[in-house]
């Protein structure tokens, strides 16, 4: 009587029923290595066995006989397929330990016989101690090439670049402005009212072209003398004539005598 197992769920299936045969692949739980198992030849997937049953028949009792006949095979099919997934199981398990500790199924090569654990529940001491000391020294030799390395001098002048000279200048600044609005060179329009910094002193008469103080009419002939546009120094605000104040900031416009 053959004996029952119970498998663990670390396989692949293969299995091709067209081509009537069952191959299984098992795989370590931990570092994934591979065995794959003896194809075993089906005993139902044979084109004699379907004929018997009648697949291939159609039409009338010939029809119904190859439903049924198909209904047979594929329940013997899966049946044959459980028994020999277990014989395939059978003849691989040795190559594989159940760790009591993670309940995984792992290969020789990652199983502590001597603890009966897997080397990731419990690592082995001597391999672990040589695999720690030789990445120590791979840190020792990295650092010590750090300490003595030099980088070389590389020309950079010979390496095409698609930079331009104007890419590479620092742009340029603009002039900083003055932030005290008095130190500002008033101009024509700035000048304001009588008495006030700027203002003409003398006017020409568009008569008789005799120069004298401004006012509203001219000394010589009584011409009337045109009156230039005032406008405050500070704030360049237009004022009327006489106007003492700046309506716009309060800039006094004229000197007390």
């Amino acid at each position: 009587m053959a004996q029952n197992y119970v498998v663990p769920n670390i396989y692949q299936d293969y299995s091709d029923q067209s081509q009537g045969y069952f191959a299984f692949r098992f795989a370590c739980q931990r570092c994934h290595w591979q065995i794959d198992t003896t194809p075993i030849r089906s005993s139902v997937s044979t084109a004699t066995n379907i004929m018997d049953i009648g697949v291939g028949f159609l039409g009338g009792f010939w029809g119904r006989a190859a439903e049924a006949g198909e209904k047979i095979y594929g329940t013997q099919w899966h049946t044959e397929q459980a028994q020999a997934l277990q014989k395939a199981w059978g003849e691989i398990q040795h190559n594989f330990h159940l760790c009591p500790k993670c309940h995984y199924t792992v290969c020789m090569r990652c199983f502590n016989i001597q603890l009966n654990l897997c080397t990731e529940c419990a690592p082995d001491l001597k391999t672990d101690g040589t695999q720690f000391q030789h990445q120590m020294n791979i840190d020792a030799q990295r650092e010590q090439i750090e300490q003595q390395y030099h980088a070389p001098h590389f020309n950079v002048q010979a390496i095409p670049s698609a930079t331009s000279p104007d890419m590479l200048q620092p742009p340029l600044t603009p002039p900083a402005l003055p932030s005290d609005r008095s130190q500002q060179v008033p101009n024509q329009a700035s000048i304001a009212g009588f008495a006030t910094p700027g203002y003409p002193r003398l006017v020409s008469c568009p008569t008789c072209r005799k120069a004298g103080p401004p006012g509203k009419f001219c000394q010589d002939c009584g011409t009337k003398l045109p009156v230039p546009d005032l406008f405050c120094p500070n704030c360049s605000e237009q004022v009327e004539a006489n106007t003492r104040f700046c309506p716009e900031c309060g800039t006094k416009l004229y000197k007390d005598s």
